[in-house]
């Protein structure tokens, strides 16, 4: 049985999950609801609550559950699960770190913070990317948890003035602290950004106060082809000049 919640904040949708989930509650609730969000090009920030009568999925409504899944991963910008049933909360914080997307548990006393921290997510990727036509320098400014979407963002800027200029005099990462990454995915990513774009750099800077980051550049500096060098978090316009050859 599934029912949609009304009483939760604007952008926020909901459901209520309970007994056990078939075929037809997809067919009449979820797909109708995921399919009009995808139509419209939003994405979705949903709170799902399961009451403590949930038993599962019939083995049908399995199949339709992943079949789904696949097809509209990319659709959500969050999701909030409310349960105090410990078989459903280990595993979902588990796969919280596979999805592409942020996704917590919380328990059912807590709906109410967990519909606020679904209308509190940041809308957008979390990395504004800065390229410098005149001196091929990419200023990445990263203010949260990166997304796949973040690193999506970075290669559409990069990628393009590479196959028209070659190699990229310099990035600079502005971060005021490590700010980790939301999903498995979205640190894939990363890997795959900075595989696909070794030796296609020639410098990188990191203007960040974060206490480790001088070690960092001198250890990644020995292994990376990538020039690197460790700047102040207010030194942004001299690490820019750095990372631009001056």
């Amino acid at each position: 049985m599934i029912e949609k919640l009304t009483d939760l904040p604007d952008g926020v949708v909901g459901l209520r999950v309970g007994g056990r989930l078939t075929p037809q509650d997809y067919e009449d609730v979820i797909t109708p609801m995921i399919d009009e969000a995808v139509r419209a090009g939003d994405q979705l920030r949903c709170l799902i609550e399961i009451d403590d009568d949930f038993t599962g999925l019939t083995p049908p409504a399995v199949v339709d559950d992943v079949r789904l899944g696949l097809r509209t991963v990319g659709s959500f910008d969050g999701v909030a699960v409310v349960t105090d049933r410990s078989w459903i909360r280990t595993p979902t914080q588990w796969a919280a770190f596979m999805v592409p997307f942020p996704m917590r548990v919380f328990p059912k006393a807590d709906r109410g913070p967990a519909a606020e921290w679904l209308a509190a997510l940041p809308a957008g990727a979390m990395m504004e990317v800065a390229l410098d036509a005149a001196t091929g320098v990419v200023t990445a400014e990263v203010s949260e948890a990166l997304r796949i979407e973040d690193f999506e963002r970075l290669a559409a800027t990069v990628d393009p003035w590479m196959h028209e200029h070659g190699e990229l005099p310099g990035i600079v990462l502005h971060v005021r602290r490590v700010p980790g990454w939301t999903s498995l995915g979205s640190l894939l990513r990363h890997v795959r950004f900075v595989v696909g774009h070794q030796g296609k750099v020639e410098r990188l800077a990191l203007a960040t106060d974060v206490p480790a980051a001088e070690a960092v550049a001198s250890v990644v500096g020995r292994v990376m082809h990538p020039e690197i060098r460790a700047f102040g978090y207010a030194a942004l316009e001299t690490a820019q000049v750095w990372a631009a050859g001056s």
